[in-house]
């Protein structure tokens, strides 16, 4: 009777156990087992084959397949399966051979558990991938090597739409000067089919009389390799199938072809066109310098015209007028009331033709660029009082009230003649365009780096479209107060040109029966010619108040040779008004002086808003420094002053004037910001 093997546990146990070791040891995987201490106890044939140690020679001992720079990950690895912490881990790695090869695996672990549950040891898996790897390896590769040759076949298909598309002749050209490749643009251009021109001389393409008597030019011209661009400054032609000649510009790379072979590209423009369009600008130059010759001509024409015109005109003018004058001013009664009319008219008509023909000299000099600026400096409520003095006779004829809130104090860098021929000009016309009983005014203010003038008026006014055909030649909008047209139409003309040449603005706000305000600027700098704003002075001014002879020539001395401009004075009160209308940068200042002494003076250039802001640098043979910095001085040297002291403290006085410049206007730009 044979028994059942359910009948008997432990032969069951021990068939299963010789089950599992036959497949183990038929597995052509690596089956390692690790103890808790990381001791190999198994070691089947499968890791024999892969990793060439026998049994014997690693069970009992450390895992001898790490190599050196995978110990710490395997650590890391066996720290965390012995924690129970890893679970079943499939990871690609790389591992050692007996004989030092090393070798792409894949590899299981998973902790061993004995039977009451805990971890004692790891269970590890590898297979051998390294053919899988070289393998995938070797796929990669000729994909990438099948993309690079679609890449390539892509990019020789652009490179040759590229050169099909292009809009110049391009050919290439082998060492002995025949074509090899030409696009759709060369056959155009030339007139012959790609057929016709592979394999060809390049001499096919150039004329026969660059053959025939330039061989050298030849050579040059097209085949031979060169290093450099060829067509520029030559004046080179090619030949079309058909014979006839062009003009072209012919530019030439060499390179060196597969195969060592030396050729070159040629790119060839027809430049028929461009050689027609630089004649036609060549002639219409010629044309232009002759027409600038004549311009020139008839100005200098026009200048002798007007310079005579000038003198043959106002010298019978002035005589009309100053014996006009002297008839009216006759207390006798020779004439009768309707002679002394007569001779009224003749006073007034002359008087007006002469204001007419010094606004169109005025005028023509202006355009003409022959009116020359005199800069000075003067007081702007003085030259406004001579010209208000000018007019208060016409506006008390038309009882208008004029009234003026210029500063005393203020001083303007410009020409004096012709501040005051434009400030004039808009007070006639405010006066001749105000109804009896009206109001004129002239006020001003400063703005950044100018002075703005207003002119007001409670006039006639002037319609918004006409604000800026006013200013034009001989423009006038309407009639007079007294229902007539008076002047000539050129005093705004004059005055617009007259403050743009100072570097300045001129417009208008103003409404029909509402008045007018008439503005204009001038810069606190003068302009140069080319209309540039740039400061009347170049170096920087240092005004010496000193009233010893040798203390003053010596820093002067000092001044001159570091590259400042010195202004001196021995008085005090000199010293003030210098100050206040020159704007030195710094001054220079002794406390002992005759008359007003240096404390009145400096005094008075702090409580002097025009000067206030200067640096003062006190130079004494007394020491007072606090007293003196207490009153305002920037800085204080105690004679004998040597160069170096000198010119350091007007540095240090300068650096901080600019300072507090740019923070003021950082900060006036802030308010205007905020305000806007």
């Amino acid at each position: 009777m044979n028994q059942n093997p359910a009948d008997n546990p432990d032969q069951m146990l021990w068939e299963t156990v010789q089950r599992l070791h036959a497949i183990v040891e038929a597995s052509p995987l690596a089956i390692i087992a690790l103890d808790a201490d990381g001791l190999v106890k198994m070691w089947n044939r499968g890791a024999e084959r892969i990793f060439g140690w026998s049994e014997n020679e690693v069970v009992g001992r450390a895992l001898p397949t790490v190599p050196p720079e995978f110990q710490d990950e395997f650590r890391t690895l066996v720290l965390s399966q012995m924690q129970g912490r890893g679970g079943l881990a499939g990871f690609e790695t790389t591992r050692m051979r007996k004989d030092g090869a090393l070798i792409d695996v894949s590899i299981w672990t998973s902790p061993l558990r004995d039977s009451t549950g805990n971890i004692s040891g790891i269970m590890s898996v590898a297979a051998d991938i390294t053919d899988r790897k070289r393998a995938d390896k070797e796929r990669s590769q000729l994909v990438a090597r099948e993309q690079a040759a679609r890449a390539e076949a892509s990019l020789e298909k652009r490179y040759q739409k590229l050169l099909e598309s292009a809009p110049d002749a391009i050919l290439e050209v082998d060492r002995t000067g025949c074509i090899v490749l030409l696009n759709i643009q060369a056959e155009k251009l030339f007139g012959y089919s790609r057929a016709e021109l592979l394999g060809k001389s390049i001499e096919t393409l150039i004329p026969e009389r660059f053959q025939a008597i330039h061989p050298p030019h030849r050579d040059r011209y097209f085949a031979h390799p060169v290093t450099r661009p060829m067509g520029t400054g030559l004046d080179l032609h090619a030949r079309r199938a058909d014979g006839t000649e062009f003009a072209v510009d012919v530019i030439l790379s060499p390179y060196e072809a597969d195969g060592g072979g030396g050729r070159v590209i040629c790119v060839v423009r027809d430049i028929t066109d461009r050689k027609v369009s630089d004649e036609q600008i060549r002639t219409l130059n010629q044309h232009l310098e002759q027409r600038n010759r004549e311009v020139e001509q008839a100005n200098r024409l026009k200048d002798e015209f007007l310079a005579s015109m000038s003198h043959e005109l106002r010298t019978p003018l002035n005589a009309i007028i100053g014996f006009s004058d002297l008839l009216a001013e006759q207390s006798e009664p020779q004439f009768s009331v309707k002679q002394k009319r007569f001779v009224g008219h003749i006073r007034q008509g002359a008087r007006h033709l002469l204001e007419l023909i010094n606004d169109i000299l005025d005028l023509s000099k202006i355009e003409a660029g022959h009116l020359e600026l005199k800069y000075e400096e003067f007081s702007i409520s003085g030259a406004a009082a001579e010209v208000l003095a000018n007019v208060r006779p016409a506006a008390t004829a038309k009882n208008l009230q004029v009234d003026s809130s210029l500063p005393q104090d203020l001083f303007l860098y410009a020409d004096r003649l012709r501040f005051k021929q434009v400030l004039y000009n808009l007070l006639s016309n405010a006066i001749k365009f105000t109804p009896s009983g009206g109001r004129v005014a002239v006020e001003t203010s400063k703005a950044r780096g100018s002075f703005c003038f207003c002119v007001a008026d409670t006039g006639i006014g002037i319609p918004k479209h006409e604000h800026e055909a006013i200013f034009s030649s001989f423009h006038q909008v309407g009639t007079t107060t007294k229902g007539v047209r008076e002047g000539t139409g050129l005093g705004l003309a004059i005055t617009k040109r007259l403050v743009e040449q100072h570097g300045g603005q001129v417009w208008v706000e103003s409404e029909p029966g509402k008045g007018s305000r008439f503005f204009f600027t001038m810069p606190l700098r003068a302009a140069s010619p080319n209309g540039v704003l740039e400061q009347p002075r170049e170096l920087m001014y240092v005004l010496v108040v000193e009233d010893e002879e040798p203390a003053q020539e010596l820093l002067m001395s000092h001044l001159e040779d570091s590259g400042y401009q010195p202004i001196t004075t021995n008085s005090g009160a000199e010293a003030v008004q210098k100050a206040r209308v020159l704007q030195p940068d710094v001054i220079t200042l002794d406390l002992l002086m005759p008359g007003k002494t240096g404390w009145q003076v400096l005094s008075d250039l702090k409580q002097t808003p025009a000067t206030a802001h200067i640096p003062v640098i006190i130079i004494s043979v007394v020491d007072e420094r606090k007293k003196a910095l207490g009153m305002g001085a920037s800085e204080y040297l105690v004679k004998p002053v040597s160069k170096e002291l000198l010119l350091g403290a007007i540095r240090r006085c300068t650096q901080a004037a600019a300072r507090k410049k740019s923070e003021t206007d950082s900060h006036l730009k802030h308010e205007e910001d905020s305000g806007s």
